[in-house]
């Protein structure tokens, strides 16, 4: 059993601490100063627990390997579960709050129930227990985490996740890159066999993450942040993740829109860069425009401009289509993990959220993420680093989902992130 010793904390606190762990267990401090996201504390803990946080993470990005997904989603749950036991029990005699989100998301566990009682899918049933026990760790580990201990999770994990990206997949990632490629749709691929669609989502989510990371005070943070974002970008760009990268480019063009509204020092330099881009886009336009069509197969049949998004708008309209034409799995859904039993994807989370948990629970949860942004962005107004960080990793999450499934997940790191970001976000205080 961990020794564990109280953390001092400030008075005007707006994040829940955790407790500091004894010496012989603390793994990495980092001293920090003021700030009203996290404690005047002089270190900030990184132990055991928080470690197997990150490994969960890790392991996660494994979930898609061809001969070992569910082994590797298993125990990426399950050390995902431990952390948040781990968690628990650093202060046992706090009690867990309940925010409305977590309510919300809660719900679905019982809906699910209900429906694979009337179904008697077996699958579903299981599913259902796994993402209740997993939730309840989100909760946990968004109540027993500060701020800054939350982010150098999401930090040491990406890092993590990229080093090995780069000793497996590093040679794959150059080739794919250069030009002139005769088989461009042989090369698109991403790393550990995750589809393209999951790569966009998480390496785009690794992206945001490291955009609004200013809470950490590691040293050359900021030239920390430019190569993940970098390394990042360029793992999507082989892959063609065009959803996401999309959806970066929404959550960019909302965050410049928000700078300039507000009349921050920083829209000089966003000006500056524009301008900058403007200007090698106009000498190189041939030139970048033939390299983001081969990259993105724009003008190819199956994927170009002229495709309707890879098909996507047919497949949402027979999504909408299939729902409407439900009995009693309109309203409750017909529990969790059961859109694949609809014979065709709809790529969309919103969609699928429809048809797993009903019209009145994807509702209640979109109106909850929505409250959720809206907090984050009132807050980080405010002078909050953490709403800041999770206002655009959210907004990120839902543009994207959009295009893909994956926004209430526990299968990839970024999905169980998103969870424990918004629990976190929903706290009051």
């Amino acid at each position: 059993m961990e020794k564990f010793a109280p953390i001092r904390s400030s008075s005007n606190m707006t994040e829940t601490p955790s407790a500091a762990i004894g010496p012989q267990q603390q793994l990495l401090s980092r001293k920090v100063g003021p700030s009203s996201d996290r404690s005047n504390s002089s270190f900030v803990s990184f132990g055991l627990r928080h470690l197997v946080f990150c490994a969960s993470a890790v392991v996660l990005m494994f979930s898609n390997d061809d001969s070992n997904a569910v082994a590797f989603q298993v125990l990426g749950v399950a050390l995902f579960v431990l952390s948040g036991l781990m968690f628990f029990v650093s202060a046992s005699n706090r009690p867990v709050e309940i925010t409305p989100f977590d309510t919300v998301v809660l719900i679905s566990a019982p809906l699910s129930y209900s429906a694979a009682a009337l179904s008697q899918d077996s699958y579903s049933l299981i599913h259902t227990t796994i993402f209740l026990v997993t939730y309840l760790s989100v909760m946990i580990i968004a109540q027993r985490t500060t701020a800054e201990e939350l982010i150098m999770c999401v930090r040491v994990s990406t890092i993590a996740i990229l080093a090995l990206v780069a000793i497996v997949f590093g040679e794959t990632l150059i080739g794919g890159l250069m030009p002139g490629q005769l088989k461009r749709w042989e090369l698109r691929e991403a790393p550990f066999g995750m589809h393209p669609n999951l790569a966009g989502f998480n390496y785009g989510g690794f992206i945001v993450m490291a955009a609004n990371s200013s809470l950490l005070k590691w040293r050359h943070n900021n030239l920390i942040s430019t190569a993940i974002i970098g390394f990042c970008l360029a793992v999507m760009l082989v892959a063609s993740a065009r959803g996401g990268l999309l959806a970066v480019a929404l959550t960019l063009a909302v965050y410049v829109s928000t700078e300039v509204l507000r009349g921050r020092r920083s829209t000089i330099y966003l000006i500056i860069i524009g301008t900058a881009l403007l200007v090698l886009s106009f000498i190189y336009w041939d030139s970048v425009v033939a390299y983001a069509v081969e990259m993105l197969d724009l003008d190819s049949k199956q994927r170009g401009l002229q495709s309707g998004g890879t098909g996507r708008f047919e497949i949402w309209t027979r999504g909408i289509d299939y729902i409407s034409g439900r009995s009693w799995e309109l309203f409750i859904g017909s529990g969790l993990r059961t859109a694949g039993n609809m014979g065709f994807p709809v790529e969309s989370s919103y969609i699928n959220l429809a048809v797993e948990s009903g019209i009145f629970l994807t509702a209640a949860i979109l109106i909850s993420f929505l409250s959720v942004l809206v907090r984050s962005y009132r807050k980080q107004g405010s002078g909050s680093s953490f709403h800041r960080f999770a206002f655009y990793v959210l907004l990120f999450a839902m543009f994207q989902s959009l295009f893909n499934r994956y926004l209430i997940a526990i299968g990839n790191p970024f999905s169980l992130m998103i969870l424990v970001i918004a629990s976190k976000a929903s706290i009051k205080g």
